[in-house]
């Protein structure tokens, strides 16, 4: 049985009549003729016949030497690796110059090499989001003055009046975003005036008309509510309306005349009734935040006008979320700055239009609106739209975690956990490492529930998001080496020669 077996020929039992040989870069290769044979689909197996050594002359072919030993070493032991020294890119080429299909790599080579083809197509679909570096600079006679000024408003060039409109826009979106956030500062600001207050007390309520004419005829606007009221009540602030109808009951029995109507009688009967009227004690902003968002709402209001004036394409434009979201703040802004000196309830807060102090908060998208077209957030954006199978199998990871162990622990924690909503929020923030800390379990069976969330969580994290991030660092230093070659400023790789210790002796 064991002479019976055929064992395998080496390369040094091939006769010399059965070698083919090849010249490759001017390097001799002899490959068996049984070797090509078996492979018909490649080159060399269709040009079989034109190398023969019989039918004349060497064959040359002027192709690269190291990948070429790869596919040399591929007929001679029937296996396919990838040098480490050949960019993938490059054996690719040769495979398909040879006619050997890249399926046959074996499986420690053919992760790498399909790894870099899906690197690559990720990379062509970036580019194709950037401007190209070949572009014609801007600056060029070929654009009008539109597109140069277009080129400067949305920040698609890099020349110092761009950067004089981007620091200048900057500053006023950080003063939109300090006027909103330190307006809401109780120290920064102010009570309302007693002419506020009334206002706001007279607006849809009913008064006596003696309350009205006190209000409209004796104030000082320029006190606050608070001490105007104190001031005029003096001695009367802490009369109960007993104290008031004793102190008018003995007036009027020494005056001996029933229902007497005099100064100091009407005086009292007044304060009485003051004494009965609730002032909204509330608090306004201050008018360096109101001259603030005025100026704010002028220049962004110029800047709208001149990017849809100088834009290319109103409807492109508004393709841009970013656009939209910048145009809805600036037209609720504008809307709420005339409401405020119209009606007297939204202007304190009081009103139903709050919607349009909530669409305020979105100014901090401004400042993606103005760096959307900065290498990060062109970067940021592009991994988010192709990892996006990713996050949604870390949010369906998170989500089933999240659920599992707040369903255990809350039938194990009665006592902490009210609901399984309250749960969920336990587990949430103890997947995502965050641990608030306002919820947590007490027994130790819960706590053994907790630490298996917390590492389950870790673990997920540390699965999916080294994925997005691997991805964002090429595409960034890819966007950051674009961009050095666009401008030009790409410095030039000098080399050093080293004297040897011969020259340096003067040998």
């Amino acid at each position: 049985m064991v002479e019976n077996v055929q064992k395998p020929r080496v390369y040094t039992e091939y006769s010399k009549s059965s070698l083919v040989e090849i010249y490759v870069a001017g390097t001799r290769f002899e490959i068996p003729k049984e070797s090509i044979a078996k492979n018909q689909e490649t080159l060399l197996g269709k040009m079989l016949p034109e190398l023969s050594k019989e039918k004349g002359g060497d064959i040359s072919f002027n192709r690269p030497e190291e990948a070429f030993k790869a596919i040399h070493n591929y007929f001679l032991t029937g296996k396919l690796h990838m040098p480490l020294n050949v960019c993938p890119g490059q054996f690719a080429e040769e495979l398909e110059f040879w006619g050997v299909g890249s399926e046959l790599l074996e499986p420690c080579c053919l992760y790498r090499f399909l790894a870099f083809h899906q690197q690559e197509e990720t990379t062509k679909r970036f580019r194709k989001t950037i401007p190209s570096i070949h572009n014609q600079k801007v600056t060029s006679g070929g654009y009008s003055c539109r597109q140069r000024l277009w080129c400067i408003i949305d920040n698609r060039e890099s020349s110092v009046p761009a950067k004089i409109y981007l620091g200048f826009i900057l500053t006023f979106v950080l003063l939109s975003l300090a006027s909103l956030s330190l307006s809401t500062v109780q120290s920064l600001q102010r009570k309302l005036t007693i002419c506020e207050a009334r206002d706001l007390l007279f607006y849809d309520n009913d008064y006596d008309d003696e309350v009205k004419e006190y209000f409209e005829n004796n104030v000082d606007c320029s006190k606050d509510a608070e001490i105007a009221m104190m001031s005029f009540l003096g001695d009367y602030a802490e009369y109960s309306d007993e104290d008031f109808e004793e102190k008018m009951e003995g007036f009027r029995n020494s005056s001996g005349v029933t229902g007497i109507e005099d100064d100091y009688y009407s005086t009292l009967r007044l304060k009485r009734k003051l004494k009965h009227v609730k002032l909204p004690y509330k608090h306004a902003r201050l008018a360096v935040f109101d001259w603030i968002d005025l100026t704010v709402l002028a220049v962004f209001t110029v800047d709208l006008i001149l990017r849809l004036s100088t834009c290319p394409s109103i409807v492109m434009y508004y393709k841009s979320l970013l656009n939209i979201i910048d145009s809805i703040v600036l037209v609720c802004g504008i809307v709420g700055f005339v409401l405020e000196k119209i009606l007297i309830n939204f202007t304190y807060g009081t009103g139903d239009l709050d919607i349009l102090i909530y669409f305020q908060q979105l100014r901090v998208f401004r400042l993606l609106r103005i760096f959307q077209h900065v290498a990060a957030i062109k970067v940021l954006a592009f991994c988010f739209k192709e990892n996006f199978k990713e996050i949604l199998v870390l949010l369906l990871f998170l989500f089933v975690g999240v659920n599992f162990f707040a369903n255990i622990l809350y039938f194990v924690e009665t006592d902490t956990m009210k609901s399984i909503p309250t749960a969920w929020w336990w587990g949430l923030i103890t997947m995502t490492t965050v641990g608030y800390g306002d919820i947590y379990p007490t027994s130790a069976l819960g706590r053994i529930i907790g630490a298996c969330c917390a590492i389950s969580g870790v673990i997920v994290l540390a699965l999916v998001i080294p994925i997005f991030v691997n991805n964002f660092l090429a595409l960034y230093e890819l966007a950051h080496l674009l961009g050095k070659e666009k401008t030009g400023k790409s410095k030039p790789i000098t080399l050093q020669v080293m004297p040897t210790k011969q020259q340096s002796k003067g040998i």
